[in-house]
């Protein structure tokens, strides 16, 4: 048996040792399943060779990509931790890779591979914005399946990571476009990394933009940092905002929000995590500024479209008091609010309810109805 493991471990390790193609659409599969038991069926050659064009609408289904200029991205679902997925015509990028849940158990593993895999994505790079484990946990499951992709990173030389792949530094002022589509690293400076005392001190900020859209990455950044962004880059301004430090007390200050202007802001955080994330505090901010805060928590992997900047896909689906099922798709401030029959952004657990959260019932079969990755994941410092 021993003989036989190491065989096969061998094996494992040719490059066409696996196939990997991208999900395809629910009626390219029906056509593929079709397609295959026509082939199979005891039927004369001439007829049972009509199921091979309908088994090969599944076999070569091409994942759908923004069109040139435009960019999306797709925050996963990881729970207490941040994982970004950016697509542009032709190349994707990965911002943190979620957090470990376990010794035997990680974001990378359980949910950015598959990710990658549905989408058959090759990446270009993996930006991981800072050393803490809720950022960079699925790594190494990422970078051993991506072997071709770029590693960008404030992890320092010492990082166990580095030996995997080494890692460019992420310094203020790189930039690149892909398809029509601008990329920018907006901190640290090379000055931050001779004086840093937390690794969220030199957290990698990137910034994504078109001639029509922009979304701001920002990593675990606090308050000085926030105020050094602000005071050195004046055109800040975004649609989509990643809430720094997961909604924390230490960040998302005035200063940075007057500067940004998002119309939406998107908290990766754990289902009922033990942070409290996102602070009562912080998420008021937001709301006096009208800009719609959604949590993962509750609304699950959210996609989001340069073409559509005020709109917010959320995959989790909830049920309101009535019972009835409902997708949760918002535009602007709608997200904020509960209408009849329509359930959009519930409160998160660390705000209060007011008329514009859904109430007691309704929060209590929304929760129900949540999952979570992040109930063992590590802290967020």
């Amino acid at each position: 048996m021993q003989a036989l493991a190491l065989l096969l471990q061998w094996l494992a390790q040719w490059p066409v040792a696996t196939f990997s193609a991208p999900a395809p659409a629910l009626w390219a599969v029906v056509a593929g399943v079709a397609g295959g038991v026509l082939l199979a069926m005891r039927l004369p050659w001439s007829l049972r060779a009509l199921g091979l064009p309908l088994l090969l609408q599944a076999l070569l289904w091409q994942a759908q990509r923004p069109a040139p200029g435009e960019f999306e991205l797709l925050a996963a679902d990881v729970g207490q931790g941040n994982a970004v997925l950016v697509r542009t015509a032709t190349h994707s990028l990965l911002y943190d890779t979620g957090p470990r849940y376990s010794v035997e158990s990680d974001a990378g593993h359980r949910v950015l591979v598959p990710l990658l895999r549905a989408f058959d994505e090759k990446l270009a790079t993996v930006v991981l914005s800072h050393r803490d484990s809720d950022h960079t946990g699925g790594a190494p499951a990422v970078l051993a399946m991506q072997p071709q992709a770029e590693l960008l990173s404030s992890i320092e030389a010492a990082h166990p990571l580095q030996r995997l792949r080494a890692a460019q530094r992420c310094v203020a002022g790189r930039r690149w476009t892909w398809d029509g589509v601008d990329f920018e690293i907006l901190h640290p400076v090379e000055a931050d990394y001779a004086g840093f005392t937390k690794p969220n001190a030199v957290s990698c900020v990137l910034r994504i933009g078109n001639d029509r859209a922009a979304a701001l990455l920002a990593g675990d950044i606090e308050r000085l940092q926030e105020a050094a962004l602000v005071a050195r880059t004046p055109g800040l301004r975004a649609d989509l905002l990643l809430v720094p430090h997961h909604g924390s007390k230490t960040s998302s200050s005035p200063a940075l929000l007057d500067a940004v202007r998002p119309r939406i802001a998107l908290v990766q955080a754990g289902y009922r995590n033990r942070f409290g994330h996102p602070a009562e505090e912080v998420a008021a901010r937001y709301r006096e500024r009208e800009i719609a805060i959604v949590d993962s928590a509750h609304c699950g992997a959210a996609s989001w479209f340069s073409g559509r900047p005020a709109e917010l896909q959320c995959q989790r689906r909830s049920r309101n008091a009535t019972g009835t099922t409902l997708s949760r798709r918002s535009t602007g401030p709608e997200l904020a609010k509960l209408r009849p029959r329509r359930l959009v952004v519930p409160c998160t657990n660390s705000t209060r309810c007011t008329s514009s959260c859904p109430t007691t019932a309704q929060r209590s079969e929304t929760t129900t109805n949540a999952t979570t990755n992040g109930s063992r994941s590590s802290p967020a410092r």
